[in-house]
């Protein structure tokens, strides 16, 4: 199976490096990328299309949708980190974020918050993305419109579904600041083989 995984376009948010709600939308820039990317992944003759439920995710999945003739289908287990609401429209680079990110990671019962996303329970969102995938026709050709931290974390435990060492983190983290907007990833899905899942390649 050939998977593609796409970060949705860009937002305001993303521009000022700020955490975001689930109901921003994608900025004209991030319209204008979604339609390019759209382009692109019809040349790849999609089976299936996947978007988390965030808006700027749902957008950028119609450009695509429109343009390949397919629907988008929502799953919560595709969604982003779910952060708690006092870090909404915090920088990323503020105390109070990186505080958060060292809670989160080391599993400080506070990190997380009650309306937050604890690591254990995103690891456990992340096998039922696996899970769902898994499910699909072995020829299938799968585009996923997701976002940056959710995108990483499922490379990073598609086939280690225990907790990261601290030097893998740390790494990973750098990785999610990096991956720019509408970025295509070639994963491919293959339970006859040990490890089942491979990064192939960014587009």
């Amino acid at each position: 199976m050939d998977i593609y995984f796409v970060r949705h376009g860009q937002t305001d948010g993303n521009v000022a490096r700020r955490h975001q709600h689930t109901n921003i939308a994608l900025n004209e820039v991030g319209k204008r990328q979604a339609a390019l990317v759209a382009n692109r992944i019809k040349q790849l003759k999609p089976t299936h299309l996947i978007s988390s439920t965030n808006v700027r995710a749902l957008e950028t999945a119609r450009h695509i949708g429109l343009a390949c003739d397919l629907i988008p289908e929502t799953y919560p287990a595709f969604e982003e980190l779910r952060r708690p609401v006092f870090l909404i429209g915090e920088r990323f680079s503020a105390k109070s974020s990186l505080l958060y990110v060292l809670g989160w990671f080391f599993a400080v019962p506070s990190a997380s918050m009650h309306d937050g996303e604890s690591y254990t329970d995103f690891r456990s969102r992340l096998s039922l993305a696996r899970t769902h995938l898994a499910t699909l026709p072995k020829d299938a050709r799968v585009v996923i419109v997701s976002h940056s931290v959710f995108i990483n974390f499922f490379f990073e435990h598609m086939n280690q579904p225990d907790r990261m060492r601290l030097t893998s983190a740390a790494s990973r983290f750098i990785k999610i600041l990096r991956l720019h907007n509408t970025t295509i990833t070639h994963v491919r899905y293959d339970e006859a083989r040990k490890p089942a899942w491979h990064i192939l390649r960014h587009l």
